[in-house]
């Protein structure tokens, strides 16, 4: 009997398997509010409002609703039948329940989010908190049995599925690099060049690798990028041809020999063409009748684009009108930041991340300018901006409420905080914590309403960054040793180069792309060996050693042998940034491998932040393949910041010696005694 009733609970157990599966990440998997970058976080005060943020990456939707679970725990003293909590979403009330005894340990709350078909770029959740302890109409607003907690274990579940259709304008969200906790539901984007090795296809997938890192940019992902030499069934592609169209289903678009047709229309040699075939995963067509006008097509892609399933190219796109850091400037809303508007009394906060240019060493008189309008009912003596830049705090400001008018509050930036960490490391991004507090008045101990408190930081406000251009043999600024002025800089692959070596180009020109955070930057050129001709000047990346890549062989570089290295793993590179020989004061990034698969793994070390962060210095060794290990070969460049190395000022007596002190006396007692002598000596010629 006991045997059947095992049995029967083995097969109970196999069928609730079969029946219910365990969910996953495309079925939507709850994120704990720590791992989006929310701790345990405490609001306090009579009413209060906790603020989250929570951004979709580039190319994800929901595809259908989510849900919210906040788990919280409050003081034990407050007032169930007059104490509540609300939850919102971008700016819609959702759901709410009281504070009472029974949650006062181990709350939870449970809200639907309505966010399927959410076009948004993020979305904003507020907790608003009304707590109470008495029925007395002049409640101690600074009592501290005032307090309720919202835990970082909190979960966001969201049922995120990667965009698959589209138009051109949507080339970031069908391509861009999705974040590395989701699975493989949509594979990277895979070049194809066709024909794979000709000069005018190579020159134009560097563009198109360089545009592929600045979608990776927007979605602060590292870029990937496959190569293939046929479109691929199940993963996106941007397929590079010159002259006649590969084989698939383009739509309307045609070759008919001589050029390119859409809807029959004959296109002219000289116009490039830009279509997504209605297929997915997405592939997109980069073509062109002869080179310049597949360089055409491809330099397209590095500018925004209109809605349409497929446009002609007549030229190279036009220089960004306002570009973001010129002459060291840039306002929130050339960096991507729209308007953030906070509702509610109590304390607000609002993070944001940029990423500055690398090759800039900040000087002193750096700012940040914040524009903030206010509502006008707010207590001035009670409300306050606080700010902080990657932790540091840069100071308060009290806030000057003013009907319908934006207030600049100006803040000082430690300019050699910004510049470079202890070990030396560049640092590339600046984090940015604004918070707000909003007090309300409260006359005649009268509950007034809490909306009618509101600070709205406009996207006006902006960066100010005096700086000098930084050391030049510096791996870690990457890619500034590769922009000089409006020039190109040209990545140099073997002759002949294998797919391997060409999908470690494509990589570099990615990356590229990926950390060239001025916007006017040129894509790079990616030429071989063979075509580069005579003309050398100007910024180079060499990709080989020199058994592979002839131009290697005039470079005046070292021997690689490795400083250290894990055994069993044979592939390695070596970094170095060498005086150019071609051009005075130019610098040649020498990516030195053996072949294709140490070049993928040298680009590796530039493509990839955690790599790229510990890079410092002129020379540097990367080995390994999944675990990849980076040796620094030179000291740092960048001086740690003078602020987090305090130096001991000795007075000047403790300076020196004592015997130094002794001599000095016994010398001026011998001029003493010279001078004496000689003086009696001329008193008696006298």
């Amino acid at each position: 009997m006991i045997v059947l009733v095992r049995w029967w609970l083995v097969f109970l157990l196999c069928s609730l398997v079969f029946i219910c599966p365990l969910p996953t990440l495309a079925q939507g998997q709850a994120i704990s509010f720590a791992d989006l970058g929310y701790s345990d976080r405490t609001a306090r005060g009579i009413d209060a409002v906790l603020d989250y943020y929570f951004p979709i990456p580039t190319g994800l939707r929901p595809a259908s609703d989510g849900l919210l679970t906040l788990r919280f725990s409050h003081s034990p003293l407050l007032r169930s039948d007059r104490s509540t909590m609300t939850v919102a979403l971008n700016g819609r009330s959702l759901a709410s329940t009281r504070l009472t005894v029974e949650n006062a340990v181990e709350g939870v709350l449970a809200v639907p989010l309505p966010v399927a078909g959410f076009t948004g770029p993020g979305l904003f959740v507020q907790v608003q908190i009304h707590m109470r302890l008495t029925d007395d109409a002049c409640e101690e607003v600074q009592n501290p049995a005032l307090w309720t907690v919202v835990s970082g274990e909190s979960t966001l579940q969201l049922d995120l599925q990667p965009v698959m259709t589209g138009t051109l304008a949507d080339l970031a969200a069908l391509f861009a690099p999705l974040p590395l906790s989701v699975p493989t539901i949509r594979l990277p984007p895979t070049i194809v060049l066709s024909p794979a090795t000709d000069t005018a296809t190579l020159t134009a997938g560097g563009i198109v690798a360089f545009a592929i890192g600045q979608w990776a940019a927007l979605a602060r992902q590292d870029p990937v990028v496959n190569v293939a030499e046929a479109v691929p069934a199940q993963s996106p592609a941007i397929v590079v041809a010159l002259g006649p169209l590969p084989a698939g289903d383009w739509g309307n678009v045609r070759w008919n020999g001589n050029a390119y047709e859409v809807d029959g229309q004959v296109i002219p040699v000289d116009h490039g063409i830009l279509a997504l075939a209605p297929t997915a995963p997405p592939q997109l067509l980069v073509a062109g009748a002869t080179p310049i006008a597949l360089e055409y097509a491809a330099r397209a892609l590095t500018v925004a684009l209109p809605a349409a399933p497929a446009l002609a190219v007549t030229q190279a796109p036009p220089a960004p009108v306002a570009a973001a850091w010129q002459e060291g400037a840039a306002s929130f809303a050339q960096l991507g930041i729209a308007q953030r508007r906070v509702i509610g009394a109590g304390e607000h906060q609002i993070d944001y991340a940029f990423e500055r240019p690398p090759g800039w060493n900040l000087r002193v008189g750096a700012t940040l300018e914040l524009h903030v309008v206010t509502a006008a009912g707010l207590v001035p003596e009670r409300s306050w901006l606080a700010v902080s830049v990657n932790g540091i705090t840069l100071g308060s400001q009290r806030l000057r409420v003013e009907a319908n008018a934006i207030e600049r509050y100006r803040f000082e930036l430690p300019a050699d905080l910004l510049n470079s960490d202890l070990a030396g490391t560049p640092l590339r991004r600046i984090d940015l914590q604004a918070r707000l507090y909003l007090d309300l008045p409260n006359n005649g101990c009268e509950e007034v309403d809490t909306s009618a408190a509101w600070a709205i930081i406009e996207p006006t406000s902006a960066w100010r960054l005096p700086h000098d251009p930084a050391a030049a043999d510096d791996l870690g600024r990457f890619p500034a040793a590769l922009i000089i002025g409006d020039t190109s800089a040209r990545l140099v692959l073997p002759a002949q180069p294998t797919l391997a070596e060409i999908q470690a180009g494509l990589e570099l020109a990615a990356a590229m792309g990926r950390w060239s955070a001025l916007p006017d930057v040129l894509p790079p050129r990616l030429v071989t060996a063979d075509t580069i001709g005579n003309e050398r000047s100007g910024p180079l990346a060499i990709l080989g050693d020199r058994n592979r890549n002839s131009l290697t062989m005039t470079l005046n570089t070292a021997a690689t042998t490795p400083f250290v290295y894990q055994p069993g793993r044979g592939a390695q590179a070596t970094l170095s940034l060498i005086p150019s020989p071609w051009q005075f004061g130019a610098r040649v990034l020498l990516i030195d491998a053996a072949d294709g698969a140490g070049m993928r793994l040298g680009v590796r070390a530039l493509r990839e932040r955690a790599l790229l962060d510990v890079l410092r210095g002129a020379q540097a060794q990367i080995t390994g393949d999944r675990d990849s290990i980076v040796v620094p070969l030179t000291p740092p460049l960048a001086a740690p910041p003078q602020t987090l190395t305090p130096q001991i000022e000795v007075a000047l007596l403790e300076r020196i010696p004592v015997w130094q002190f002794v001599g000095g006396i016994l010398l001026i007692a011998l001029l003493a005694t010279v001078v004496l002598v000689v003086r009696i000596r001329w008193l008696r010629k006298q």
